[in-house]
Parts: structure tokens; sequence; C-alpha cells
């Protein structure tokens, strides 16, 4: 999707400023997971990821305050080396944020963004189901943008030999074949398109296809 980062920039300050931030913090806060979005090494999990996120939010006419919020931050720490990004980013959004917004905003924010951690049980609350779905969203989309998403996440795991990231990616991709992908009224009629696309990739995967380029 087309990024314009004013108007993304315009909504994140007015989300701050409705959960009580000054325009200065606001402001601030902007700088800091902007930048933070848009590290070198980051190729998928980035501001156009957020953006589409968004949009998908949008889409499904919730308009909920703390999806928002999650959305915003889910991803804000992400290094493919480590294992706890989303502790790490629910810690980051909990420094930058609890200056104004009160606790009991934060605090639905923090299980929303850990539902985006599906290494994690799945929780049967509605809004973190939603949650996760929007996170999976790419996987139901077109063939060329699927197609560009995973090859976006091999540039993010560069640093991984080729024959161990097709082992690894495969099995995780097939873990999210072993239940339904998504679990909201929005998002169930793309399962079967999500299990195309996943089926695609993992024979990919197998017949030593390309992973980037």
């Amino acid at each position: 999707m087309e990024l314009d980062q004013s108007d993304l920039a315009g909504r994140f300050i007015r989300w701050c400023r409705k959960g009580g931030a000054s325009e200065s913090e606001a402001e601030e806060l902007w700088s800091a997971l902007s930048a933070l979005y848009q590290e070198p090494h980051r190729h998928y999990h980035n501001l156009t990821h957020i953006a589409a996120s968004l949009a998908e939010l949008d889409a499904t006419e919730e308009g909920a305050s703390a999806l928002e919020g999650a959305i915003w931050f889910h991803d804000v720490i992400y290094d493919p080396t480590r294992s706890d990004n989303e502790e790490a980013s629910i810690v980051w959004f909990d420094e930058a944020t609890a200056e104004w917004l009160a606790s009991e905003e934060r605090s639905p924010i923090f299980r929303l963004i850990s539902a985006t951690d599906f290494r994690l049980p799945r929780s049967d609350n509605e809004g973190e189901a939603l949650m996760a779905d929007i996170d999976l969203a790419i996987l139901s989309a077109d063939w060329v943008v699927y197609d560009a998403y995973r090859r976006a996440v091999r540039r993010e795991y560069a640093h991984v030999p080729d024959e161990a990231f097709r082992a690894g990616r495969a099995k995780v991709m097939a873990s999210f074949l072993e239940k339904p992908i998504y679990r909201t009224p929005h998002f169930i009629p793309r399962e079967e398109k999500a299990r195309e696309n996943i089926s695609r990739e993992l024979d990919l995967l197998a017949s030593g296809g390309q992973l980037d380029g």
C-alpha cells in the first residue's frame, strides 16, 4: 500500500492526544517510534506494516482505541536475533506512555500486544483474537503481495543461512495450518486464501525455490 507518513504521524499524534499526551509529548513520541520502525534491518516489520494494519482495523469498523494503540506499538522493538520482541515492545510502550496514559488503558494494550506472539496459547478474548487476525492479514493477500512479504521476511533474517531459514520458516508456517488461522467474523472468509498462500510457500521452501531477489 502507498504510505503517507504525514497522515500516519497525524493519526498517531491524535491517538496520543486523546489518551492525555500534550502536543509536544505526542510529537516527541512519534519521532522516537517512527525512527525505530525505519531501522535499516526492517523490510516487513516497518511503518508500511503499521499502516496496513490500521487499514485492516478501520475496515472492521471496531474503532477501539486500545486496538489502535496495540497496532502502533506491537512491533516497536523488532530484532530478528532475539526472541522477546513482544515483551520488549510492551516495556517500551509502558515506559513511553506512563506519564500520560492511565494504567487501566495501558493494561489492555499489554494483552493485545502479547496476542501477536504466536508462540503463546491463544486467548478467547475477542479483542485479542482480532488483534491476532489483523497481524496475520498479510497471509490472505493476493499472491504477489504475499510473495513480496515472504521475501521481505527473508531479508530480515539475512543472518540465518538458507537451509536453516528454510527449515525454521517451514516449521513456523506449517504450524499455522494446524488450526484455524482466523477467528473473527471479518477475517474468517479469508481463511482459504491464507491456507493456499501458506501451502504454496511451503512447496517453494521444500523444493528449494528462491527465497529472495
